[in-house]
């Protein structure tokens, strides 16, 4: 080898360094940059759901709500389409995991996520009337699309459930099926003041029978529109802990969404 060579060698080795340094640098940037942006929004999130502790039957007197989980139920298959915007935030080691998106549904079974925010943020996932999903990833990565199993990972929020089943047949009917196999439901008999909204609104709880002693397992507490008679906010509790906490926003009912809505890509005119 001569003295060259190895002279254009080693200038191409130390411009690799002084590359791979300047890269993680802004690797590091970008990270320190998102777990600030991220502290500040776990601190706010805790603060709007610190009105949320486990106090099981805070709302006063409540009543067998398997009726009213039925009236529910109607009250979503009614509905031929709608919208809402969707925020998560699931509480784990510590964290507070926030993941938001826009959700599309119409009857049958058409449905689409939009991710607006979170991990996967400008991901999308469309069903379609042939049963398949269709989506793509965000970022670079939006260009290159395909079809995934429903069950897949890669449509699961991080509080474990699959982006398609966030409709609101899908939630109920595992509801009814909870209910059916022994859990306690229980409901406020006439919609109650909440601290966090100020409004008026239904309060469901769902308890799973633990040795007969329904104080200790508290698993779910819903809030609902009273005029609407559907979920405005949907909690889960796991060994008396918040584990994760679900808000519908922006609900918009019977706007007649269009088919080409269910595309990867859309219709702006259509959206609501």
């Amino acid at each position: 080898m001569s003295f060259a060579s190895f002279a254009r060698i080693s200038a191409e080795s130390n411009s690799r360094r002084c590359l791979t340094m300047l890269l993680s640098l802004v690797v590091l940037s970008v990270v320190s940059a998102g777990t600030a942006a991220t502290a500040k929004q776990d601190v706010k999130v805790e603060a709007t759901l610190a009105h949320d502790l486990p106090k099981k039957l805070e709302f006063g007197h409540m009543k067998d709500g398997k009726d009213f989980v039925q009236s529910m139920t109607k009250a979503a298959q009614s509905a031929n389409d709608y919208t809402f915007r969707c925020v998560i935030s699931t509480f784990r080691d510590g964290k507070v995991i926030k993941e938001e998106g826009i959700f599309y549904y119409k009857r049958p079974s058409m449905m689409k996520m939009e991710v607006t925010d979170g991990a996967k943020k400008g991901a999308v996932a469309v069903l379609g009337t042939d049963g398949k999903v269709r989506g793509h990833l965000g970022g670079m990565l939006k260009m290159f699309s395909g079809t995934v199993d429903r069950d897949s990972n890669m449509l699961r929020s991080a509080n474990g459930f699959s982006m398609m089943n966030s409709d609101y047949d899908s939630l109920l009917r595992d509801l009814n099926k909870q209910i059916a196999e022994g859990s306690k439901c229980l409901v406020t008999p006439a919609p109650v003041t909440v601290a966090h909204t100020g409004e008026k609104v239904y309060v469901l709880e769902v308890y799973k029978n633990v040795d007969g002693d329904k104080q200790q397992d508290l698993t779910q507490r819903v809030f609902i529109d009273q005029k609407t008679n559907l979920p405005e906010q949907w909690n889960l509790y796991r060994q008396d802990q918040l584990f994760s906490s679900t808000d519908w926003k922006d609900v918009k009912i019977n706007i007649g969404l269009t088919d080409d809505v269910f595309s990867l890509k859309g219709k702006k005119g259509d959206r609501g």
